[in-house]
């Protein structure tokens, strides 16, 4: 009776086992871990510092506080991978999405999607409507120091969109550390850092930004810097820290634990 007993428990942890071990996945999460969380609610807010040029030290604390937000974006005919999609919008302090019919400099929320390889920049969205389809990776992960990709210029690296630049224009996209440490009120994060060229004004400059990302985390600083090609020199320019953020929490995983009694 014992032997039966212990057989009939072993079958049903077996399938409890397997229902745990094979679930439908939602389509954004696919058994990896992801470089940004991108579910809907999700928040990031920094503080703007403006940078002494040569030394990259704080020298002003500026009164501009950002942040973003993922939204879920509306199904549209036009999209790629309409389930994946998420945007990704510039918020104020009170979270409330940048209204991009509103600002000139602003150009619209950023389509975003990812999966085992990366980050995808998929499109903008003006109004509510996507206006511009991409399928860029921009931020591939895993990776090393040294990776390189080319796609759209995704420009959120300081407080928004440049009027200046198209939405056709490209750029590379390099891994440029996997273990750089970024200090913030939120604490010290182990970041991968991908350098962007924003515009190249080749021979005299050009601006680019550091994205400081931990993965599971998002995006916890950004630097903006300017390049001389003339003497081979950086200027710092500003730098955003993340003072606090949001992520949707993970569904518990309940542990089960049988009790076996002999009759």
């Amino acid at each position: 009776m014992k032997f039966y007993k212990i057989i009939y428990f072993s079958v049903i942890i077996f399938i409890i086992a397997s229902c745990k071990g094979n679930p439908i996945d939602p389509p954004t999460q696919n058994n990896y871990q992801p470089l940004i969380p991108l579910d809907a609610g999700n928040y990031w807010m920094y503080q703007e510092y403006g940078l002494d040029s040569e030394t990259g030290s704080v020298i002003d604390t500026n009164i501009w506080k950002f942040g973003f937000i993922i939204l879920k974006l509306p199904p549209q005919p036009s999209t790629i991978l309409d389930s994946l999609n998420y945007n990704i919008s510039i918020c104020a302090e009170d979270l409330s999405p940048l209204d991009d019919s509103k600002f000139t400099l602003y150009g619209g929320r950023k389509s975003v999607y990812q999966n085992k390889n990366g980050l995808y920049y998929s499109g903008i969205i003006r109004n509510d409507t996507l206006v511009k389809t991409y399928n860029d990776l921009i931020f591939p992960y895993p990776v090393q120091k040294g990776d390189s990709t080319q796609g759209h210029v995704f420009y959120y690296s300081t407080t928004g969109n440049y009027a200046n630049i198209t939405d056709e224009a490209t750029t590379q996209y390099k891994c440029i550390s996997i273990d750089s440490v970024y200090n913030t009120p939120s604490g010290d994060f182990k970041c991968i850092v991908y350098n962007m060229v924003i515009d190249d004004y080749k021979p005299l400059f050009r601006d680019e930004v550091n994205y400081f990302i931990e993965p599971s985390i998002g995006i916890v600083g950004m630097v903006h810097m300017i390049y001389h090609y003339k003497n081979n020199k950086y200027d710092y320019f500003i730098k955003y820290v993340l003072t606090n953020y949001k992520l949707k929490e993970e569904p518990r995983k309940w542990k089960i634990y049988f009790l076996f009694y002999s009759l």
